[in-house]
Order: structure tokens, then C-alpha cells, then sequence
């Protein structure tokens, strides 16, 4: 079947083609879509029953541009087999933590899978001043399992060579490369930039030698360490939440790369929402801005103790990478040095997420969303300050108390 963009009229038809819709939806005549995607790359439709409001779920489509830009910025559409792979690799892993799948096209990129009707996009529960009890624990746990099941320190190497291949995804990979690594840089054309902000702060980013060695040295990190299976774009506006459930959506973005990447974009988009907070201030703003660290250090520590207990229990049983190749006082020596320069990256790929969130294309509500421009730039300096020194310094920083005390200096 030749490839067509969905719209809303096209979608009820859709679904009724499909045998596995039948036993979501009792008709087909009564369903009601609403188109709901504010991303940069696909639309999302909800798609619900208004006869039984029960009956509902979400359609994803990749379009063949990226849709923020728009035809001018063609892209393929093998993105969206990619994130199906994805989605169903997380779920064995984190059946908790990840919606289901219940239908996928290849040849139109869709794919259909579970709503989630009660739950919230983190960051818009953020920006209202919600916080949640348990979210610090299941993305501490789905980033413990995800990075470390997806790695040579679980997987054998030849079925390590062949998910990498499985799941090159060269495209977004560049988009990362472009957006993250390069053009917040270089005063690329895509940039956009507050007028308020004074261009003395933004010529301290891109005029500034060591900290683009730096930003390079991080995106070579990118291009080449192919650690584990990577989400590729873990920030708040890819969690959904209720009060005791969290789940991880959209990883469309998903390849093989250094471990510190994920963690260090969702510790950045805690940052830039604590940042956010205290710029705008308000009755419950202390509340949020002591939710936001207390809750950036638990997803670390808590990662932190998974990954290494998971590691440990393979390691003993003989199936894990050291446990097979080195004895144990080597293997203590290993697992420190690399949980060590884990660190290292995640806090250098944090910087690099900050800077382009206040230089790059694309920003975070939390701080773009600032009325008053003296304000936002205000919160901007505090911003790009600190990503500043995770990208030159973080080598020098030992813990996450350390960290905290530089996010708030």
C-alpha cells in the first residue's frame, strides 16, 4: 500500500481495516480523533469511542520531513520501525514503564498502542507546580535496566554487533548531532536566541576554545561509543505520570550510544525546570524547585545502586562481561573506573543538553515560556553558567551533593 498521511477523517476507516481494532472498539462510526502532536518530528492522533470512553487509543505516523520545519528538512521514514523495535525492547524489559503496542505498519509508519487517559506529560506537570512521589524511582529503574540489558556487560558480543545494526537509526542520530553538538555553537541559522540575552553570554559559549573541544569531544563520544540501547531522547517531555504510575514514551531517537547520554538529558531537563521554577516564582515555587533536585538526585542514586546490583548478579553467575573476563579484584578496579567516567559523561552531555535549550532550535517551556524577556534571560545566564561548568569541571565533581550545590550557586 502506497504511503499517505493520515488526518482526522482518514483515521476511524483506518482502524476499521485493521482486524486487531476490532476488539478495541465496539463501532467504528462514533470514534472521535483529535490530532494532539507538539513535537518536532510526527503526529500523534487520540482516538476514542464517544458511545464507550473506555474504547481509546493513540496513533502515532511518521511523516517524511521533519515536521517542525517542515518538506524543506526531508527525512525517511524508517524512524518509526525504529521506535516500534524500541518500544517493544523496553517493554520486555520494563513492562511497568512502557505503553503497549498493539499495532504497527511498516509501510504507512504508524503504529497504534495504548493510551495513557490518566496520565500527564511530566513537563506540563511540572510547569503547573505538580510534583509526583515515585517518578525519581521508576526512571531510575528503567534507565538501570534499559542501559545496562542492553549492553556488552549482559549481551554476548555477537548479539551486541547485531543490535547495534538492527538498530541504526543514521537520521536522527545526524538531527542530535546537528541540534545538541554543533549548531548552538557556530551561530548556525537555526538557532534562535532571546533578545535579552546579552550576546557577551552567548560569545561566552561559542567564542569560548576549551568548552567547544569540549562539546566535541562529547559529540565524538556520541558518534562512535556505541554502549548499549539508548532511549536518544529522555527529557520530561517524553514521561507520562499519574500519581503512582510513569511511563516512558517516544523513542523514536533510539540507537546505540554512550550510556551517559540518556542520563544526562533527563538530569539537564530537571535542571532547566529548576531554573524555570525560580525564575517565575509563586506560591508553590520552593515546593517544586526542592521536588525537582531531591528528585534529579534520587533517579541517579537510585540508577546508580540498580545498574550496580544488576552488574554484580551477573557478574557472579558468570554471564556478564566481567564475570566471564576478569577476576575479581579486576573486575572491582573496572566497574570503578567505569561507573566513574559514566558520571563524567552524563554530567558533560547535561551541559551540552542546557546550552541547547537556551541557544538551539528547539527550547523547553520552562524557561522559552517566561513573559517577561529580562526574566527569561535571567534564568538563561543561570543556564548556560552552569552547563558552562559541567562541560569544563566535571571531572572535578565527585557526587551529586557536589552537583545540587552547583545548580543552585
Amino acid at each position: 500500500m502506497e504511503f499517505s498521511r493520515l488526518i482526522e477523517a482518514d483515521v476511524p476507516v483506518y482502524l476499521q481495516s485493521i482486524p486487531a481494532m476490532h476488539a478495541h472498539f465496539s463501532s467504528f462510526d462514533s470514534l472521535e480523533v483529535t490530532e494532539v502532536g507538539d513535537g518536532n518530528l510526527n503526529f500523534v492522533y487520540l482516538v476514542s469511542n464517544r458511545r464507550q470512553a473506555h474504547e481509546t487509543v493513540v496513533l502515532k505516523q511518521a511523516v517524511p520531513y521533519l515536521r517542525v520545519v517542515g518538506e524543506s528538512w526531508p527525512l525517511t521514514r524508517h524512524r518509526m520501525d525504529i521506535e516500534t523495535a524500541a518500544l517493544r525492547y523496553f517493554k520486555a524489559l520494563c513492562p511497568a514503564h512502557v505503553p503497549e503496542i498493539y499495532h504497527a505498519d511498516s509501510e504507512q509508519s504508524l503504529v497504534i498502542m495504548q493510551r495513557l487517559g490518566e496520565h500527564r506529560i511530566l513537563r506540563g506537570a511540572l510547569l503547573e507546580g505538580h510534583t509526583y512521589t515515585h517518578v525519581a524511582e521508576h526512571l531510575s529503574g528503567f534507565m538501570a535496566r534499559s542501559l545496562f540489558y542492553g549492553s556488552d556487560l549482559f549481551l554476548p558480543a555477537d548479539v551486541k554487533k547485531d543490535a547495534v545494526k538492527r538498530f541504526t537509526n543514521s537520521e536522527l542520530c545526524k538531527i542530535t548531532e546537528d541540534l545538541i553538538f554543533t549548531h548552538p555553537y557556530d551561530d548556525s541559522a537555526s538557532n534562535s536566541y532571546n533578545p535579552a540575552l546579552p550576546q557577551a553570554e552567548i560569545d561566552r559559549i561559542q567564542r569560548n576554545p576549551p568548552l567547544r573541544a569540549a562539546v566535541g569531544a562529547l559529540k565524538y563520544a556520541f558518534m562512535t561509543r556505541a554502549e548499549t540501547l539508548l532511549h536518544g531522547d529522555l527529557h520530561v517531555g517524553s514521561v507520562m505520570v499519574s500519581t503512582h504510575e510513569t511511563y516512558v514514551i517516544d523513542p523514536e531517537f533510539a540507537f546505540y550510544g554512550p550510556m551517559g547520554f540518556d542520563i544526562g538529558i533527563l538530569l539537564a531537563n530537571f535542571f532547566l525546570a529548576w531554573y524555570g521554577q525560580d525564575a517565575r516564582g509563586g506560591a508553590n515555587a520552593e515546593t517544586s524547585k526542592n521536588w525537582l533536585l531531591n528528585t534529579s538526585s534520587q533517579c541517579w542514586v537510585g540508577f546508580l545502586a540498580e545498574f550496580l546490583q544488576l552488574w554484580q548478579q551477573h557478574e557472579q553467575a558468570g554471564t556478564g562481561f566481567t564475570g566471564r573476563d576478569l577476576d575479581g579484584a579486576s573486575a572491582q578496579v573496572f566497574r570503578d573506573d567505569f561507573m566513574s567516567r559514566l558520571w563524567q559523561d552524563s554530567l558533560g552531555f547535561a551541559g551540552c543538553e542546557m546550552v541547547r535549550r537556551v541557544l538551539g532550535l528547539a527550547k523547553v517551556a520552562e524557561i522559552a515560556g517566561i513573559d517577561n524577556p529580562q526574566i527569561r534571560a535571567g534564568a538563561e545566564i543561570k543556564v548556560l553558567r552552569l552547563a558552562e561548568r559541567l562541560l569544563l569541571e566535571r571531572t572535578s565533581i565527585s557526587n551529586m551533593a557536589q552537583l545540587l550545590e552547583w545548580v543552585q550557586a
